[in-house]
């Protein structure tokens, strides 16, 4: 079966496939000129490619200030998810570079694709060659490195922080949440990120424990789906309530390392910390008695 595959290449070692790409879909397709497709940027750029097969179907770049842009995928392969693969590899890597924020220029008609990532619009639309755009920008929070900072640090934005936690998990996720806010755990690049984790090693473990499974017995949670499909490595049960009934705190852990805890009252204090192994330790054995206790869900059973 024919792989899509996407890797960081080098624009010395790779301008001719990066060139073709482009021109093929900006300067044929929609009549950019070429002097302004390529410019001095490249020469310092990151750049990806995305292959089908052995063919090269897609590309995009990331500038060293966060700036995201020449996300160009070939016609006859729109589609497929290969436009959204290349953008989680460029916020994976931003991620990994600490950048505060990443910035693009939208097409109008991509909007709604890049809303779904997490980017927000900015300003008003403007022309560039000919085509308008919009201004768009995501902030990524909680860049601190796993296993490598150790400073308390407060979350502005849980989403983002849990995302960052969740990317930078090596083996272990484990969640305590009331029922898997979709704002937080229903993001599809959250759910990329524990599904390659759980796919990663034999030994890979993901827990999903949740105060109450009545909001998410009638919908289609994407987690809960997928923890029925990979139902060796994710596994969700429902907390026992004398257990859960005297905190004030939930919290994910990653690697026994990284802690993200956020108050059970809307609006509440957050933090994280990635690198302290007595404080994720101390809600390790939380979790872990909360865990003992707990029953699966029949209404959220695996897959038979």
């Amino acid at each position: 079966m024919t792989m899509l595959k996407i890797e960081r290449v080098r624009w010395s070692e790779h301008w001719r496939e990066l060139t073709e790409i482009r021109r093929r879909v900006f300067v044929e397709e929609q009549r950019v000129p070429i002097e302004l497709e390529l410019d001095e940027d490249d020469f310092t750029a990151r750049h990806w490619l995305a292959r089908y097969g052995s063919e090269v179907v897609g590309t995009v770049r990331l500038l060293a200030d966060g700036h995201v842009g020449r996300m160009a995928v070939a016609a006859d392969y729109r589609g497929r998810g290969i436009g959204r693969a290349l953008l989680h590899a460029v916020i994976d890597d931003a991620i990994q570079q600490q950048l505060p924020k990443l910035e693009l220029a939208a097409q109008t008609h991509a909007i709604d694709f890049y809303r779904k990532e997490g980017f927000q619009p900015i300003g008003d639309s403007f022309m560039d060659a000919g085509i308008a755009h919009q201004s768009m920008t995501r902030t990524l929070r909680g860049t601190q490195r796993l296993g490598e900072d150790g400073r308390k640090f407060a979350v502005e934005s849980l989403p983002d922080s849990a995302l960052a936690l969740a990317s930078l998990s090596r083996r272990q996720l484990w969640v305590f949440c009331h029922s898997l806010e979709p704002e937080v755990y229903a993001q599809p690049r959250l759910i990329d990120i524990v599904s390659t984790l759980a796919r990663k090693h034999r030994d890979s473990e993901i827990r999903l424990l949740i105060c109450d499974d009545r909001p998410l017995r009638e919908s289609r949670h994407p987690l809960v789906e997928l923890s029925q499909r990979l139902s060796s490595s994710i596994h969700i049960r429902v907390s026992n309530p004398k257990q859960h009934g005297e905190l004030s705190e939930y919290f994910l852990l990653a690697d026994n390392e990284a802690t993200l805890v956020h108050s059970m009252r809307r609006g509440g204090r957050a933090w994280g910390c990635f690198h302290s192994r007595p404080t994720a330790s101390a809600y390790r054995e939380q979790f872990d008695r909360l865990w003992q206790h707990a029953k699966p869900s029949p209404w959220l059973r695996p897959l038979v």
